[in-house]
């Protein structure tokens, strides 16, 4: 059996501050909860702390419309690394448990940009699991061409398994929303026609999928990145979710992968 796992990055448009590009994709967020309960695919949701803090009735509102789980994002989506992590991990999780009542089993780092020391961090206050590291390659953030396409143990933890998007076996391209978004249907027709991971975990954002007065905010080359097939967004991720079914794909979260792979990899 395949498994897929269907991701959501529940955060900021890229973080404007001001009022009136505040989380205005959360507008959209009853369109995104019918096209789920279309598709009938659970989704693991990964929430920043401060997004769960001062929007909690969207979050609820996310709970109850859809088979979801939740996990942690981090505190405040802060991508200048100069924060002090522990601090920035504490605050998350505190906003995390005042809203879910429980402790997130897993965490996923802004942009994917997680340090071996934070790795060790999560290991160390008890996380089941991260689900940051693109084994692709960012030019000034991250280059993980040698990591593992499949769930693995880090060297800097002992029990924490890092479970890495989903990336082209060979061409090592990630397998995301903000992709299949930017290359269009000649990148979803080449993904019809190449070997896939599994587990195949897919990441997304309501901005990949919903256009807002933010995205006339960004600079460029930015902007026409992220506009580029924002009207067809939404039929791209149905044909890949109807693809991913024809192969045998059974779609999960990523907790249960997680369960299933830790007897196989903690302690190899």
């Amino acid at each position: 059996m395949k498994r897929a796992c269907i991701t959501l990055d529940l955060e900021n448009d890229w973080y404007f501050e001001d009022g009136e590009c505040d989380h205005l994709t959360l507008a959209h967020l009853g369109e995104y909860v019918d096209m789920i309960a279309d598709l009938d695919v659970p989704v693991t949701v990964f929430a920043v702390g401060r997004t769960i803090e001062r929007f909690p009735d969207r979050v609820a509102e996310l709970a109850r419309g859809i088979d979801a789980e939740f996990h942690l994002h981090s505190y405040g989506h802060d991508l200048s690394k100069s924060y002090d992590f522990r601090r920035e991990l504490r605050r998350g999780v505190e906003a995390f448990e005042d809203h879910f009542g429980r402790r997130p089993d897993g965490y996923r780092a802004p942009q994917g940009n997680i340090e071996p020391s934070e790795l060790a961090a999560l290991d160390e206050a008890g996380f089941a699991f991260d689900a940051s590291v693109f084994p692709s390659y960012r030019p000034g953030v991250y280059n993980n061409l040698d990591a593992p396409l499949s769930p693995y143990v880090p060297e800097a933890a002992e029990t924490l398994v890092e479970v890495p998007f989903a990336a082209t076996p060979w061409t090592r391209v990630p397998i995301s929303q903000s992709y299949l978004k930017l290359l269009g249907r000649p990148f979803v027709r080449y993904l019809e026609s190449t070997p896939l991971p599994d587990p195949l975990v897919f990441d997304s954002h309501l901005q990949d999928f919903y256009r807002t007065a933010s995205h006339d905010r960004l600079d460029q080359p930015l902007k026409f990145l992220h506009e580029r097939n924002l009207d067809r967004s939404t039929d791209l991720f149905r044909r890949f979710v109807s693809h991913l079914r024809e192969r045998g794909y059974e779609f999960t979260t990523v907790s249960s992968v997680v369960d299933d792979v830790r007897p196989e990899v903690v302690g190899r």
